[in-house]
This record gives structure tokens, C-alpha cells and sequence, in this order.
């Protein structure tokens, strides 16, 4: 039999499918004949060695053009998506190389992507991504704030079918929802964010926006004031540690446990011993395209020392260098005059945190932006804001 040519948009289902084909002739002349024995034949026939060769060239061949599709998607060029779609429609259900999230997530800040990949046959209700938060999770908690949530694709996400879970809801201020979704199912109150967002509850998350109205619906509905986070910290705790005072003052009103006190009484101010052990200290620049940003520094000479994911389509931070001077960009990072924060590297960022947290939770004159935490990309990090708004990174690098 001759051999033919792999077909440039070659498929494992189908080539599979030859395969059953084919055991079923190979039988008539051996009827002790395997699947493997097919197997093999269909892969001599493309001119492979084995099968286990000839998928290993299809996987390579459908992960440059996936990789080709999701970089469309992050550059907002529709026509390229189009026709790719068209060539291969399979590829609106591919997975992002990082998060396990469909195309429609990255693509949900985009009205005009969110509609070209909606017509496709996206699931508007995607929810196999590694936070759990679902396609309307990525339109809604992404963005840094509620005026930056974009909701004419929130609209379209909703006109196709989408649900709102608690979160969400939250996130685009729909109490009517809430109140919905806890009636339909109270268990609601109970869910918590993935431990890139430190296990929120819906408590802590409505302090974290802000947002008293929709705090004071949850205290209403029955939320439970004393549930920690993955850090163990109570909404209340939360709330003082960020200067939130009113929020502070509806959960205690409503019965929340005051947090416990430290054993030992902590020092007001930063010590000398504190002090002595500061060793540097970095810019970090709010973008809303890391990836962007990092070229175009290379591009007039700077040196990119890393970014996180190394690979993806979405790149969260990344650094450059030019001689001794340094920047760091972190999509993360609100993009307004607030955007800017001075990241200070230290080898005692415990002793550091717990200084200032007990000064939190004793007076308002420390404001907490983040608690102590593992960032992606390293070390131990905390953030805490000054009285002008400028916010201060304290990170440990090497911390276990």
C-alpha cells in the first residue's frame, strides 16, 4: 500500500478511526490482530516509524497553531481567530497553556472577541479553569476595579447564557442576584476564592471592594461572620488590618469574634534590628500588558531578567534591568496615579509583618493593601499603603 502525506490539519479522532478501519481488514486475514497492530499499519501508511511518532507530531502541529490562535486572542486580532476557527473549529474548545482556561477567559475583556468566540460555540459557562471562577469570574474579579469590569461583555455573556455566581455578582454590585442565588442555594455564603485570591469569603471580598451595601446584604443573609480565609484571618481581622473602620464596626455590631490579641506586646515602630535588615527597593509599574511592555524596554536596550508565566499567552509580572537600575511591571497594579509602588526586599519579612500588623489592628494609621503571602513568582510578600496612597511592598525572596 502506498504511503500518503500527514494532512496539515491532521486529527487523532480521525486517524483513530482509520485505525478501527483498518483491524477490521486485518482480521480477515489474522484474526488474532490488535488495535495496535492497526495502529501501527495506519502510521507506517503516513510515513512514522510507530504510532506513539506519529501523535507525537500531531500534538506538536495542534500546539503551534493553539499557540498561534491564543496569541491572536491576546493581540485582539479577530481576523486571524476567524480563521483559524474556520480551518480547525476544535480550537474553541483548546485550553490556554496556563490556568487550564478556555479561549473565552482570555478573551472576556474584548467585546468584539467575546462575540466572534460566543458564535463559535464557546461555553459561556466555562468553569474548568484552575480558579474556579468560570468565564464570568475572569470578565468580573480580574480587573482591579469595579469601574474597570467590562460590562458590555458581561451583558453578552448573560444574553448567551451565562450565570452569575456569588462572586460576581458581587463584583458588578447586583444584590438582587445575590439575594437570588442565596435563596436558591444558602450554601452560597459558604464559597470561598482559590488560594490566589487567599480563600476570600464573600465577606472579606466585599470589604475588599469597598462595598458596605453589599456587606451589610450578607451580614442580612446569614453569611458567617467568623469564617477564615486560607490565612486564617476573619472577615473582621480582614477589615481592620486594611482600615476598613466601618466595615469593622457593622461586624462587630452584628456579633463578630474581635480577633485575638498577640502574645507578646509588639515594638510601635520599626526597630534598627528591622531596619538594618532592608536591602533594596524596586519600582513596580501597573500595565495592563506585561508582555508589551517587557519588549519594548528590550527594545532600547534594557535586559529582561524574568517574567511569570515564563509561557502563556497572558504574562502577569516581568522585570528588566539596565546596568544597576531595575523595574518590575505587574498587571496586578492599578493603572492610575495609585499605580506605582516602591517594592522593598528584606530577609526578616516576618518580624517586618508582624510590627505592623499589630500597629493595624491597635490603631488606622497602618493600612494594609495585602497580608502577608506567597506571590506567584517568589518569597514572602506583604503591602501596606502610606497616607498619600503610595503603596509599599515588602517581599523576602528566599523565605520558606
Amino acid at each position: 500500500m502506498s504511503r500518503s502525506t500527514l494532512p496539515l490539519r491532521a486529527s487523532l479522532e480521525y486517524l483513530r478511526k482509520l485505525a478501527k478501519d483498518r483491524l477490521a481488514v486485518l482480521r480477515h486475514s489474522d484474526p488474532n490482530a490488535q488495535l495496535a497492530d492497526a495502529l501501527l499499519a495506519v502510521a507506517r501508511d503516513h510515513g512514522f516509524s510507530s504510532w506513539r511518532a506519529l501523535k507525537a507530531e500531531v500534538d506538536r502541529r495542534q500546539a503551534a497553531v493553539a499557540s498561534r490562535f491564543f496569541d491572536a486572542i491576546q493581540k485582539k486580532d479577530v481576523d486571524t481567530v476567524r480563521a483559524l476557527l474556520q480551518e480547525d473549529h476544535t480550537l474553541i474548545k483548546a485550553r490556554g497553556p496556563r490556568h487550564n482556561a478556555s479561549a473565552l477567559h482570555f478573551a472576556c475583556r474584548d467585546l468584539e472577541m467575546t462575540r466572534v468566540l460566543l458564535d463559535a460555540g464557546a461555553d459561556p459557562n466555562d468553569d474548568g479553569d484552575d480558579t474556579r471562577v468560570g468565564v464570568i469570574g475572569w470578565a468580573t474579579l480580574i480587573p482591579a476595579r469595579a469601574d474597570d469590569i467590562p460590562t458590555d461583555v458581561v451583558s453578552l455573556l448573560l444574553e448567551r447564557g451565562a450565570r452569575h455566581h456569588i462572586f460576581s455578582a458581587m463584583a458588578t454590585g447586583d444584590l438582587q442576584t445575590m439575594r437570588a442565588l442565596v435563596e436558591q442555594e444558602p450554601d452560597v455564603l459558604e464559597r470561598r476564592l482559590t488560594t490566589g485570591h487567599d480563600g476570600e469569603t464573600p465577606l472579606q471580598f466585599a470589604i475588599a471592594q469597598n462595598r458596605l451595601d453589599i456587606l451589610d446584604v450578607l451580614i442580612e443573609l446569614g453569611a458567617d461572620l467568623d469564617a477564615t480565609d486560607s490565612k486564617g484571618q476573619t472577615a473582621l481581622e480582614f477589615a481592620l488590618l486594611r482600615g476598613h473602620r466601618a466595615a469593622a464596626d457593622r461586624l462587630a455590631a452584628a456579633g463578630a469574634r474581635p480577633p485575638k490579641p498577640s502574645p507578646a506586646p509588639a515594638a510601635r515602630h520599626v526597630t534598627s534590628r528591622e531596619a538594618s535588615s532592608i536591602q533594596g527597593a524596586t519600582l513596580v509599574i501597573g500595565t495592563d500588558n506585561v508582555a508589551r511592555t517587557l519588549d519594548w524596554y528590550k527594545s532600547i536596550g534594557f535586559t529582561e531578567e524574568g517574567r511569570f508565566p515564563v509561557e502563556g499567552p497572558v504574562v502577569f509580572w516581568g522585570r528588566v534591568t539596565l546596568g544597576k537600575a531595575e523595574l518590575t511591571f505587574d498587571v496586578r497594579e492599578p493603572k492610575n496615579p495609585r499605580g506605582v509602588s516602591l517594592l522593598i526586599t528584606t530577609d526578616r519579612v516576618r518580624d517586618l509583618y508582624e510590627v505592623l500588623k499589630s500597629r493595624a489592628l491597635e490603631s488606622s494609621d497602618v493600612e494594609f493593601v495585602e497580608t502577608l503571602h506567597e506571590p506567584e513568582h517568589c518569597g514572602l510578600e506583604f503591602r501596606i499603603r502610606d497616607p498619600n496612597g503610595f503603596t509599599l511592598r515588602f517581599l523576602q525572596q528566599d523565605a520558606r
